[in-house]
């Protein structure tokens, strides 16, 4: 079985515009195309996927989550922390591996890294290379960066998801720990009803998400802190098949 792990950011939607037509070639008995919702996506996203649907011809599968994002950060301990993956490797990942393993082996997943990411993806592969689980990346293949990502989203009609770019320089989780302080900001500008969940969450958790609590991050005159920044949902340093909650 192949399958497209499709993020709903920008990189993973060139991938399968320029895979489309491999995709249909095998036709759904053969590949999926799959997107794992925390539940704390931006409004957005669900008209962005139908958009993407309609204009490549594709069907995007929604990978049934196994507990809300509530239930993962109240319940079960969950940890959102700039600089870990908690919140992707049980949300996003856990799910996804889950969802696979409901196929026969063997199996090939597509992921967006792009030409610039050669030694994340190195560093991927040594770790969760199986003999019946191939990793793949289209982009990279292809030698394409992540400006050139942008021109193929645009070039194919995908309005929603390259304004929501412009927007907000993003388009993942709202309340990301790893998104930078002007991207919070712009959550509160564009967004006051997600904000005022994202401070009502860590002030039920008892910390904030990021080095500052958001009520703080908002201020004009609160120094910004700085430091690499960046959803790590597919990082080297991570394992994919872990299906623990």
């Amino acid at each position: 079985m192949i399958f497209y792990n499709f993020s709903g950011g920008m990189e993973s939607a060139a991938m399968i515009i320029l895979e489309r037509q491999r995709i249909r070639d095998f036709g759904y008995a053969g590949v999926c195309v799959r997107h794992a919702d925390t539940g704390r996506q931006f409004p957005e996203m669900a008209d962005s996927i139908a958009q993407i649907e309609g204009i490549l011809g594709l069907r995007i599968a929604i990978v049934p989550r196994r507990l809300t994002f509530d239930e993962f950060l109240f319940d079960k301990g969950g940890m959102i922390r700039k600089g870990t993956t908690d919140c992707s490797r049980r949300m996003k990942r856990a799910n996804l591996s889950r969802h696979m393993k409901t196929f026969p082996p063997p199996y090939e997943v597509n992921l967006g890294f792009n030409a610039e990411e050669d030694d994340r993806m190195y560093d991927f592969v040594k770790r969760n290379e199986r003999d019946w689980l191939h990793w793949r990346f289209p982009l990279i293949e292809k030698n394409i960066t992540r400006p050139e990502t942008v021109d193929i989203c645009e070039r194919a009609g995908l309005s929603i998801l390259v304004g929501m770019y412009r927007k907000m320089g993003r388009f993942d989780c709202y309340m990301c720990g790893n998104q930078t302080p002007a991207q919070a900001r712009k959550v509160a500008q564009h967004y006051p009803e997600l904000a005022a969940k994202w401070m009502e969450d860590e002030k039920r958790k008892g910390h904030s998400f990021m080095p500052l609590p958001l009520v703080e991050v908002i201020k004009e005159d609160t120094p910004l802190f700085t430091g690499l920044t960046g959803c790590s949902c597919f990082g080297g340093n991570e394992d994919f098949c872990e299906d623990d909650e």
